[in-house]
């Protein structure tokens, strides 16, 4: 075999298996920014549910506070016996 083909198989075989090494790094990386995209949006939803959480905490309180404030409605003052009625 003529030296310059031996040369050249050799430098075929290794851009290959160069070609395969940067393949695979490739697809390690992109699974892993894949891995961190997914992270990032696990916590960016938590926080986001942990604020509705709050929001909605915090509205249920306001109107547990509205409705303790209010003056009892006709139909609440119907319903409650009258403590002023004398029965015959």
């Amino acid at each position: 075999m003529h030296p310059y083909k031996t040369l050249l198989s050799a430098m075929a075989l290794l851009a290959l298996a160069g070609c395969d090494s940067a393949g695979q790094a490739a697809e390690s990386l992109g699974r892993k920014i894949g891995e961190a995209a997914v992270e990032q949006t696990r916590e960016s939803l938590g926080e986001t549910l942990d604020q509705l959480n709050r929001n909605i905490d915090q509205a249920q309180e306001t109107t547990r506070q509205w409705l303790d404030q209010q003056p009892p409605t006709r139909q609440q003052e119907e319903a409650q016996p009258n403590a002023h009625s004398v029965e015959i």
